[in-house]
């Protein structure tokens, strides 16, 4: 396994990301009310999530303007998983803001792609975890109807990653079975049976990697949807009018930071 980095499921990533990852992920479960045995309203849990989802692309796009491509690909990794993890940000009341949030989701992403390409540093010796990051970014994509951005990123990792060696696909399943043996007994015996499942799926004379499949788009493209400065105005320009704080108790999305009375209105046993 390259130092600095470690697995989740079966993807390999930076320790840095995944740190960042979990650190979103507690922020996250510290504004949902059901965790809390609270109702305050429908959406507050989605906002409140889609505050995480602005802060996060804020810090990126600070990082993107000072051009600090290696912490900029860190914070993307990391919040990309976030974004596989939770969803609920994308279930809100307001289509338009999630619209515009993905869209800058995606040209922020391509920002830190072409800026490490220009470095000649988007590649698995820089970044290990380079293909999982593609991957994620695709899935992610995929799921949000189908944007634009997924095809660009299968793009770079066709481009990347369609000439490897059948010994660098030995590898790869060297440091799973690595990271598999390092696990406990309980978490052991699911990761074995995925990788497992992996191994027999990539034996499979039809087999085709990910990258490989379904449609790509010119990495030149002209997209405006990929000009982050086009679609940051957008996306400040929205955000500026929506409601940044609770519509319902006190003005902080984080529940464990409320006090015991400030939430007790809110509690199910108190509406009974």
């Amino acid at each position: 396994i390259p130092a600095g980095h470690t697995f989740l499921e079966l993807q390999l990533v930076s320790v840095e990301g995944k740190a960042a990852a979990e650190k979103l992920l507690t922020q996250a479960g510290n504004r949902c009310p059901d965790a809390f045995d609270m109702y305050i309203y429908n959406d507050f849990f989605a906002y409140g999530v889609l505050d995480l989802v602005d802060k996060t692309l804020s810090s990126l796009q600070s990082k993107i303007k000072k051009k600090e491509w290696e912490e900029a690909y860190t914070t993307l990794e990391g919040f990309i998983i976030f974004l596989g993890f939770e969803s609920v940000w994308a279930q809100c009341d307001d289509g338009d803001r999630v619209d515009v949030t993905n869209k800058t989701i995606g040209a922020s992403a391509i920002a830190v792609l072409r800026g490490l390409d220009k470095e000649n540093k988007l590649d698995a010796a820089h970044f290990p975890s380079l293909e999982a990051l593609l991957k994620n970014l695709v899935t992610l994509s995929e799921e949000m109807d189908g944007s634009s951005y997924g095809l660009l990123c299968k793009a770079i990792a066709r481009r990347i990653f369609s000439d490897k060696s059948e010994e660098e696909l030995n590898l790869e399943i060297s440091q799973m079975e690595e990271w598999v043996d390092g696990l406990d007994d309980e978490e052991k015996e699911e990761a074995s049976a995925e990788l497992k499942a992996l191994k027999k799926k990539r034996e499979a004379p039809e087999f085709k990697p990910w990258y490989n499949k379904g449609k790509v788009c010119d990495e030149k493209t002209k997209n405006p949807d990929f000009t982050l400065s086009r679609v940051w105005k957008e996306y400040k320009d929205y955000i500026s009018g929506a409601p940044s704080l609770p519509m319902r108790g006190p003005a902080k999305w984080d529940i464990s930071k409320w006090t015991a009375a400030e939430r007790r209105p809110f509690e199910f046993d108190a509406m009974d």
